[in-house]
């Protein structure tokens, strides 16, 4: 009240002021700017005043310089700084005094590094990608250097410079044939063969990224998608700054720059195939090229001569290694038809990095924006809350620059009326993009209760995700289709017959709204599951795990930790039971008795772990508890001395290599196996094709019914050049593949051994398949021998107690 109280007085001063006059102050100049002067007009006055009036209160547009509105260097722009300027101008207070920000977008110089800012650094070491994930580099690049321009990295504790792991990314952005949590289909981008810029965004707007390099950089495995120990950063706002391709309209090259200083690297794509000898890219406005290639734009010289008309040149960092290029850099004209021009690709910078703090991120749109659905001001999405929360903030997308946007959360839908409004709070968002936006005030929600986050938007163009073809990947040979799906009462629109379902319009369709909470509750921080194996009498890998729980009541609670069932060999210390009080936190160690082991029969041992909340049941968590007793051994194998009579398709084929295939000498099949003379190959003694789709060696079924820690061994000789790619897979039902391999090994192959963990696959299945993948991608000049197996075995441990896998419907819930 006392804040509305003092804007009307202030407010009615100025409305009496403006009419009795209008007076112009002295200058006060601040470097390149005048501090006071809100409205760049070149002077002081009550014009001012109503300028930050408007953008505080009624959505107007910010202040060109910011610093010229803080006049009271508080840190910020607020009501305080309306009064000081009135103060200085009609009651003689003193002149406004502002922080200098250096040279104004008019002053931009002539030439920019980001590596070397009044000796500062703020861009990351040059990476070596490998495969097509040259667009999962540029991302980073850019994510990295805001890291590096805000401090970030160091203000969470990191040390080093900012590392994040780009094939974490690339496994679990959704899109590709080993993780796309919408369907199963064959509609996919392959793993490590491309992807772009609204791919990123999608994976960062779920939380499932970033994670550090340490956390999570596997290249030919997949690492843990979610892991407790993991560091996860959430970028807040991802923002295109692309021009229309194909135009030689120059106006975002000064937006590109003015956007480097404020936020670091900028993302951009290009045909890497007009890089020339000089290090220099341009495309002509003439030629018929795409873009082919993702890096980051670091800097700037006016002056750079380049093969263009014109001179100036984007400062460009690669991932080709710090061997190639200008130590891992290059130029690219700014007058080149692609970078900092295609729309999609062309400028787009990730910023306001921060560790990510929420514990959920309710969406309905796993793909992010694909698709405008023009003509359209309003839409929500519904949720179900999991427990008590928080909602925090909101993402949402803006498929145009400059837009209002209102955002209000409801309570209730009766299927035509949104009504109970919750929250409100409105803005205007400068650039297209995605952006999260924090709520004035977190919001209480109850466990299992509806809410709906409704966003108008002044352009009408909402962004929503459906399955879509994408014409141009990064990385990838052509085109993709990316499949998504959709359920009834998720997401709705509003058109003049009022609030229609999404689902009947496009049923592979959601909005683009996300909802952000935070945990108020009984929080537990843990692995989903505790495993433990070793030998009988031990030692037991590992020795324990320690769990911690929070209490974000604002009441006591009461808490016991319950073991079902209750196992001898299942020792708990710590925190057992009891009462927390509010921010309290508790924790309990769980180990196992090796001595116990020693007299138990070899086997898995499964159970659960209940953290129990007695006041409030619904904060309950289960973790899979397994004890998996006993030593691999192997269980069955195929040496190859004889055919097994295995599923060969195309030119797969058994028989006996004679080191034919390869050209001129390389990339030549084996003499023989590995052990004895027969393998399993791909055109035994010749060549793949240039042109080849998947194609397949499948084994028979295997009975993996009564073992565990289940893994397969063989010999693999792979004579391919990167066009040829093989894949390694297997399947519990023939049906759905998992991709656990893929690679080449260069045209000067050996016999390798390779061993491959499918106990995620294989544990406890009556029928398990192995697969070997021969494919070629892209336009090969030439081909080689390609794929040929020897020795192939499983190991595993037999389970003698013929225990079964605990099934539970029950939801783990920990923090990442």
């Amino acid at each position: 009240m006392a804040r509305n109280y003092l804007i009307n007085i202030i407010i009615s001063v100025f409305c009496f002021l403006i009419f009795i006059f209008i007076g112009l102050a002295s200058p006060i100049e601040s470097g390149d700017f005048m501090c006071g002067d809100v409205n760049g007009s070149g002077g002081i006055n009550i014009l001012d005043v109503t300028y930050l009036i408007n953008y505080l209160y009624k959505g107007g547009p910010a202040p060109e310089f910011p610093e010229a509105a803080d006049v009271n260097m508080s840190g910020s722009i607020n009501i305080l700084d309306i009064s000081y300027i009135i103060n200085y101008l009609y009651k003689g207070g003193p002149e406004p005094v502002c922080e200098d920000p250096g040279p104004g977008p008019d002053e931009l110089p002539e030439t920019f590094d980001l590596r070397d800012v009044d000796g500062e650094n703020y861009v990351t070491s040059v990476k070596s990608q490998r495969g097509g994930t040259c667009w999962a580099f540029g991302t980073m690049g850019s994510v990295e250097s805001n890291l590096l321009m805000t401090g970030a990295w160091a203000a969470a504790g990191e040390t080093g410079e900012p590392n994040l792991a780009e094939y974490h990314l690339d496994w679990w952005n959704g899109f590709n044939d080993y993780w796309n949590p919408e369907v199963d289909s064959i509609a996919y981008v392959l793993v490590h063969n491309g992807g772009d810029f609204q791919m990123s965004s999608a994976y960062f707007s779920r939380g499932d990224g970033a994670v550090r390099d340490i956390d999570g950089q596997s290249y030919g495995e997949p690492p843990d998608h979610y892991n407790d120990t993991f560091h996860y950063f959430y970028v807040r706002d991802i923002e295109w700054y692309s021009s229309m391709m194909w135009s030689e309209d120059s106006a975002n090259i000064e937006l590109i720059k003015e956007k480097l200083m404020e936020y670091g690297g900028i993302g951009t794509c290009l045909n890497s195939d007009y890089i020339n000898n000089d290090y220099i890219c341009y495309v002509p406005y003439s030629e018929d090229a795409w873009g082919n290639h993702v890096v980051t734009i670091v800097g700037w010289d006016d002056n750079k001569v380049t093969p263009a008309p014109e001179p100036g040149a984007w400062l460009c960092k690669n991932s080709w290694g710090g061997t190639w290029g200008i130590d891992g850099y290059f130029w690219t004209s700014y007058y080149d038809k692609i970078c900092g021009r295609e729309p999609t690709l062309g400028a787009v910078s990730f910023h306001n990095v921060v560790p990510l703090i929420y514990d959920s991120i309710y969406a309905h749109d796993i793909h992010g924006w694909y698709g405008p659905m023009e003509h359209t001001y309003e839409a929500f999405n519904v949720f179900t809350t999991d427990k008590n929360e928080l909602l925090m903030a909101v993402n949402i997308v803006t498929l145009e620059d400059s837009v209002d946007y209102t955002v209000t959360i409801y309570d209730t839908f009766d299927g035509s009326t949104l009504s109970d409004e919750l929250t409100s709070f409105s803005g205007w968002i400068e650039f297209k993009g995605f952006h999260t936006i924090d709520l004035p005030t977190p919001l209480e929600l109850s466990h299992d209760n509806d809410f709906y986050i409704h966003v108008y938007l002044s352009n009408g163009i909402m962004a929503y995700d459906y399955s879509t073809y994408v014409e141009n990947m990064p990385g990838a040979d052509g085109g993709v289709f990316i499949e998504s799906k959709s359920k009834p009462k998720q997401s709705y629109y509003k058109n003049q017959r009022g609030w229609n379902d999404l689902y009947n319009f496009d049923q592979t369709a959601n909005f683009c709204i996300k909802g952000l909470v935070c945990f108020r509750s009984l929080k537990v921080y843990s692995e989903d599951s505790l495993i433990f194996e070793g030998p009988q009498g031990g030692p037991i890998d590992p020795t324990g795990y320690t769990i911690k729980f929070t209490h974000r009541y604002n009441d006591p609670i009461n808490f016991v930790i319950d073991p079902v069932p209750g196992y001898d060999w299942l020792v708990l210390t710590g925190d057992i039971s009891g009462s927390l009080a509010p921010g309290d936190t508790g924790e309990v160690t769980v180990t196992i008795d090796e001595s116990m082991t020693a007299i138990m029969t070899q086997g898995q041992y499964n159970g659960i772990l209940g953290i129990r909340n007695l006041d409030y049941p619904e904060d309950d968590v289960e973790l899979e508890l397994k004890l998996k007793l006993g030593t691999a051994s192997l269980q069955e194998e195929w040496l190859l001395d004889s055919d097994p009579g295995w599923t060969c398709e195309g030119d797969w084929a058994f028989g006996s290599p004679t080191g034919g295939g390869g050209y001129f000498g390389f990339g030549t099949d084996p003499v023989g196996g590995y052990t004895g003379d027969n393998v399993y190959g791909y055109n035994i003694d010749g060549n793949y094709p240039l042109s080849l789709p998947e194609t397949h060696l499948t084994s028979e079924p295997i009975d993996c019914s009564k073992l565990f820690n289940v893994r397969f061994n063989f010999q693999k000789w792979l004579a391919v050049d990167g066009f040829g790619i093989g894949h390694v897979k297997a399947s519990n039902d023939g049906i759905n593949w998992h991709t656990l391999w893929t690679g080449y090994e260069g045209v000067y192959p050996s016999w390798e051994e390779m061993d491959i963990d499918i106990s995620h696959i294989a544990d406890f299945q009556p029928t398990v398949y192995l697969r070997w993948t021969m494919v070629v991608i892209g336009n090969p000049l030439y081909t080689f021998g390609g794929w040929s197996l020897d020795d192939i075995k499983i190991i595993a441990v037999y389970d003698s107690t013929m225990t079964s896998p605990p099934v539970s419907d029950n939801t783990v819930t920990t923090s990442k």
